[in-house]
């Protein structure tokens, strides 16, 4: 389930527990439980409204901590802004200095131009505007590095190994075929004699 719809579930459950517990559905709610007469049952009505709201002011807590969850997962905090931006422009210009020829000079033009942007209060100014960092730079980073490993990896899946393993085996029986003692000595394993 992606963000988005998690927090539209998140915002469905608080708005159904706010209009359930709305001023006047509570005060209908109590003008009801003390309508019948017996003080009894009006005192444990009464509790069973207030052990009700109890409930539903732990569930609005857990709805808020889950929101505040979601919201801190999406912002980068200020250490770790002034970390990238003290870091990664030197990181950058240290790979241009390996390189020559014009595609270096490029990216040393385009380093030039992105240096500004790449400042604490432009990212501060984009974070606050929405802009996620962790998900339009973090996650396409995350999957072209696993993709490129993946590519990399000389991993056979389970459906090509047993159809090599398969392959093997016929291999093998023919082998077998050919030599008559062997074919003799597989016949009374399978007790074809």
């Amino acid at each position: 389930m992606d963000i988005n719809s998690e927090l539209m579930k998140l915002g469905f459950n608080f708005a159904g527990i706010l209009t359930k517990n709305s001023a006047t559905a509570i005060i209908d709610k109590i003008k009801t439980a003390k309508t019948t007469g017996d003080q009894e049952q009006v005192i444990r009505n009464l509790e069973e409204i207030i052990n009700d709201l109890i409930s539903d002011k732990n569930q609005l807590i857990q709805i808020v901590q889950a929101y505040e969850e979601k919201l801190i997962m999406q912002k980068i905090s200020d250490e770790d802004i002034e970390y990238i931006t003290e870091n990664i422009i030197p990181l950058l210009e240290t790979l241009l200095q390996e390189n020559e020829g014009e595609e270096a000079e490029k990216a040393t033009m385009a380093l030039h131009i992105i240096k500004p942007i790449l400042s604490k209060e432009t990212l501060n100014i984009l974070q606050l505007l929405g802009f996620n960092f962790k998900q339009a730079i973090g996650e396409p980073l995350t999957q072209l590095v696993s993709a490129t490993i993946a590519s990399k990896s000389p991993i056979i899946s389970n459906t090509e190994e047993l159809q090599l393993l398969h392959l093997k085996k016929e291999v093998e029986y023919l082998n077998v075929v050919q030599d008559n003692e062997a074919f003799q000595r597989l016949l009374k394993v399978y007790g074809k004699e």
